[in-house]
């Protein structure tokens, strides 16, 4: 007889029966859907036949019934059970079906087996049930040939797909002492109410669409609108045997400019259950246990994750169990996941009462990266990053603070990389670049290393020896012995194959990281990571590269590293330390510039407070030949908020640096400037400064600007140099070369010839009268170019300048003012420290006299020198003369011990100035006494006091009434002024009172 002949017969007598039972029961008293049993109790009617002794005496289950091979229906919420009682007789064959009629009636079957001891399962074997199996069939379905068989203890969940499902228990052979139970419970469900597998009504989970003819293949499409799950077999219970599902996950709508990546992941384990049980002690656990790889071996159900749409595409991980499923991303908008389970097993160990649920449950996301960024590889097989650098011109220029294509930060792929790849990132700089890295984070570590994990789960199955050809290649080389499973190499250069040097080489280790750039924020400011935290490169290419053995599913590598194209080019040519007197940090920003064009501050990073460096003075020295400079500053700016205005300075006309005040009390110490040893003049703030510098070495102030509104500013030279001196003693650590920069152009203007050889007065000393306008006066025509006055060996500078000095501090009623906005400004010659400011006076007026610090000793061991300017605005004159002096030798000694003494001074002074004929001594000492005409003359020609050649004295004697005459009208005329002086009644200066000139005819 056919089954569901035979199936119709059983369906019909069990009828029959029921109703005899049912007259039986109402005849006994029972109530509907009631039958009495022999000792009169009343049980359910479909407790009858059911294989399940109800009744006392057994009288619901006689011996014409049998539970097989009949139709289960019932209603929704009840739970019904049956049983098949006692060892059948091999062989046996008997097959259960449960279908669920719609509407009160259910739409599908939960079954649960309380107790299955069916046959026996042996391992590794090519039949796995050789006694007898139990397989499950749906209606509509492919019958898939799975079997389960052996014993399992707890209960066994079952869902349907459809409305009917039928078990089917065979038995071939009985074995002695081999034990056989099988009993279950079945209850009809609404398909409203699984929301564990649909989803609720208001939220519907998206399951795909079943491809025709699969048992549970399916497509999904634009999860990034729904809620993607990729669900086994039957969940939320077990799933069938010798299954094969193929999942295809597709993004089809990408927005513009954007790159789509799949991801599927499972965070937690009671929807992570492939073929185990959780043990009570996982509860407790610490750790997560990962089975994947090597451990995918014999008859474990798993799970493959291809990075792409077919099974040729790389495989990113295969998976068979676990607590979890970490995150397993494909390169590219498609991804395919197998799912496999064997064709024989036990059904799944009961878990605890409180995680019922069998088999597992997949979440599916959709990543969205800018098209353009290195969150991914562009190519399917070929991990490669290309950064290159944009021009440092575009950075300066523009206000976001991180500015794409000079700097940025790059993680570690997006996406999952297979095993035994190597990704690799290439920093092209621009010539002249350089290439700073380093590292904020980086971790690695392997999620399948048991020393990590305290696995949950507990072995279904003994161990199976594998042959190695059934371990895949790159899963055996993961775990060779001395093998890296991650090994990062640097080099500065093209990388491996290439003319490189190798930075570093790290073997499961981390490379030197600067966790603090992590803190980073818009309102924190760590210490910079400058070298030896990163690494700096030696040209403008730089190779990065990171291969993992095992992949990155199972061994997640994670890394954020900072880069940076650092502009290291510099203006025109190294300038000598000598030619600077200036101790310049770093050394290299000491610049000769002799082509006239624009030109930037440096631009190299690691010269800032960002690149780790604590302060800045660079130097930039403007210099061409015979002729001098017109210069424009076309941008400045001095950090983030400048404490410090520009302003006019009153005492020499130039424009001066004038920090804010600042509370000490609000200082930290990390706000202390490091002064440089050789700035007289400190400034707590960053500021430039432009001096005149005819002579290398020699140099004074023409201007400053410390506020970021100076500029544009315009000046020329009065000579053939200029030097711009960027100085910044307290750099902060968030600002660069952005921040404080200065940015000009420059040309070349005529010139008076040979400026600096003329300003450079040679000693002994020297009277000087200056005009303004210049009108053919030799002496005045170089403009401002300044004055160089050198005392020679041990000796000092006096000068004199005839007018009135200037109060350092705001005049007051009682000071004097000039009359005239025209200065001569005296500047220490090493220092470019100012000494004096003089208002130019007459003849009349009196002289201000200025020593360099060596006569005061206060400096010693260096030669003494003054810089005098001229700086002239208006119609105006100026008279100035200087000479050398010195302190007569030995201790005790005074002024009458020198060959040639400045009594006025107390001083020894050159011979060469003693009787020349200008009183180059205070009150006019050197022209007094035997100082005659003679003599005069004498000293103007160069010839001995006491020459006695004939030939020298017949021209002297002639030369003498010539100036017999010149010293009588100059004596004349200056009576007449000392009467005009005296009728004013002006104060009598010293050089008023002693005329020289008078003392020398009387001593003639």
């Amino acid at each position: 007889m056919r089954r569901s002949e035979a199936s119709a017969w059983s369906s019909a007598l069990a009828v029959a029966l029921a109703l005899v039972m049912w007259a039986r029961g109402a005849a006994g008293g029972c109530g509907v859907a009631e039958f009495a049993c022999r000792s009169g109790a009343c049980v359910r009617l479909d407790a009858y036949c059911d294989g399940e002794a109800q009744c006392a005496d057994g009288s619901d289950e006689p011996p014409h019934c049998s539970v097989c091979n009949r139709t289960y229906y019932g209603r929704i919420g009840v739970a019904y059970g049956l049983a098949l009682r006692g060892a059948p007789r091999a062989p046996f064959l008997c097959h259960l079906t449960f279908t669920a009629g719609g509407a009160t009636h259910g739409d599908l079957v939960q079954l649960a087996f309380d107790e299955f001891r069916v046959g026996r399962y042996e391992q590794g074997a090519l039949d796995g049930c050789p006694d007898g199996y139990m397989q499950l069939s749906e209606l509509g379905r492919p019958f898939t040939g799975g079997s389960w068989c052996g014993s399992a203890e707890g209960v066994a969940l079952y869902y349907s797909e459809t409305a009917t499902v039928t078990v089917s228990v065979k038995l071939f052979r009985t074995r002695l002492g081999e034990p056989f139970g099988f009993r279950l419970r079945y209850k009809f469900l609404a398909q409203r109410d699984a929301i564990v597998r649909f989803g609720a009504l208001e939220a519907p989970l998206e399951r795909g669409a079943v491809s025709p003819g699969t048992y549970c293949t399916r497509t999904y499409e634009e999860c990034h609108r729904k809620s993607c799950r990729l669900q086994s077999p039957n969940y939320p219970g077990m799933y069938p045997r010798n299954v094969t599902c193929y999942w295809s996950l597709r993004q089809k709508d990408i927005p513009t400019c954007k790159h789509a990546m799949i991801s599927v992941r499972q965070e937690y384990s009671h929807k992570m259950q492939i073929k185990r049980s959780i043990s009570m002690a996982s509860l407790n656990k610490t750790g997560r246990a990962v089975r994947a790889w090597r451990e995918c071996t014999g008859e474990r159900d798993r799970l493959i994750f291809y990075d792409g749409a077919s099974t040729d595409d790389p495989v990113l991980v295969e998976y068979c169990g676990g607590d979890w499923l970490p995150p397993v991303t494909s390169r590219g908008p498609e991804m395919l996941v197998a799912f496999h389970s064997s064709p024989f097993s036990a059904p799944p160990r009961a878990a605890a009462a409180h995680a019922p649920l069998r088999g597992f449950e997949l979440d599916v996301d959709v990543i969205f990266a800018d098209s353009d960024s290195l969150d991914y590889a562009r190519e399917a097989r070929r991990c490669e990053f290309h950064v290159k650098a944009s021009s440092s011109e575009e950075e300066l220029n523009a206000t976001a603070v991180n500015v794409r294509g000079r700097r940025g930060r790059l993680h570690a792929p997006t996406h999952t990389l297979p095993p035994n790849t190597s990704c690799t990132w290439t920093f092209h700089g621009r010539p002249g670049d350089l290439v700073w890295v380093y590292f904020s984070s980086f971790t690695q570590y392997s999620l399948v290393d048991a020393r990590r994990t305290e696995s949950s789960e507990r072995e279904e199955e003994g161990a199976i020896t594998v042959a190695p050809r059934q371990v895949p290649e790159y899963a055996r080389a993961a775990d060779a012995s001395g093998a890296c499973a991650v090994e990062l190499r640097i080099w500065d250069g093209g990388g491996a194959g290439e003319a490189a040097t190798l930075l570093g080489r790290y073997c499961d280790s981390t490379p030197s990281l600067c966790a603090r750039a992590a803190l980073a924020n818009a309102t924190r400011s760590p210490r910079p990571c400058a070298p030896p935290d990163g690494y700096v490169s030696a040209s403008s290419l730089l190779s990065l590269a990171a291969t993992t053995l095992p992949g990155t599913a199972t061994h997640p590598l994670a890394f954020s590293m900072h880069y940076e194209f650092v502009d290291s080019r510099l203006e025109g040519a190294a300038l000598p330390i000598s030619e600077t007197r200036v101790r310049v940090e770093p050394k290299e920003c000491a610049r000769r510039l002799t082509v006239p064009g624009a030109f930037d501050s440096p631009r190299n990073a690691l010269w800032f407070g960002r690149g780790g460096a604590r302060r800045l003075r660079c130097l930039y020295r403007l210099q061409v030949e015979n002729a001098r400079i017109e210069l424009r500053v076309l941008a400045a700016a001095f950090g983030r908020e400048p404490r410090c205005t520009t302003r006019l300075d009153p005492l020499t006309g130039r424009t001066a640096c004038v920090p804010d005040p600042v509370d000490p009390l609000d200082l930290r110490p990390s706000d202390t400037p490091l002064d440089f040893d050789d700035d007289e003049t400190p400034l707590r703030v960053p500021h430039l400064r432009i001096y005149e510098s005819p002579w290398p070495g020699y140099r004074v102030p023409v201007g400053c600007i410390c506020d970021n509104a100076s500029a544009p500013l315009a000046m020329s030279s009065g000579g053939p140099a200029l030097e711009l001196e960027l100085v910044a003693s307290t750099l902060a650590a968030n600002e660069d070369h952005r921040h404080v920069h200065f940015r000009g152009e420059w040309a070349r203007a005529q010139s008076p010839t040979n400026c600096a050889g003329r300003r450079r007065l040679p000693p002994p000393g020297q009277h000087v009268h200056l005009v303004y306008p210049y009108n053919g006066n030799k002496m005045s025509e170089c403009g401002e170019t300044p004055f160089l006055l050198v005392a020679r060996g041990n000796r000092s500078v006096f000068l004199r300048i005839w007018g009135e000095e200037m109060p350092a501090t705001a005049p007051t009623s009682d000071a004097p003012l000039c009359h005239t906005t025209n200065r001569v400004l005296v500047y220490e010659a090493h220092s470019s420290r100012l000494v004096k400011a003089v208002c130019p006076g007459g003849e009349e007026a009196r002289a201000v006299q200025v020593f360099t610090e060596e006569w005061w000793a206060r400096s010693a061991g260096r030669e003494a020198a003054l810089l005098v300017v001229w700086a002239a605005h208006e119609a105006g004159a100026a008279r100035l003369a200087w000479m050398e002096v010195w302190r007569p030798a030995g201790a005790g000694a005074n002024a009458s011990a020198c060959a040639h003494e400045c009594g006025a001074l107390g001083a020894c002074m050159a011979g060469a100035l003693w009787c020349d004929g200008h009183a180059d001594c205070p009150g006019g000492g050197d022209e007094a006494g035997a100082c005659g005409a003679g003599a005069r003359l004498l000293a103007a020609l160069g010839a001995p006091a006491a020459a006695g050649a004939a030939g020298a004295a017949g021209a002297a004697a002639a030369l003498l009434l010539l100036a017999a005459v010149a010293l009588r009208r100059r004596r004349s005329r200056r009576d007449k002024r000392l009467l005009g002086a005296l009728a004013a009644g002006r104060r009598l200066t010293e050089e008023l009172l002693y005329d020289a000139s008078r003392a020398s005819s009387v001593a003639s």
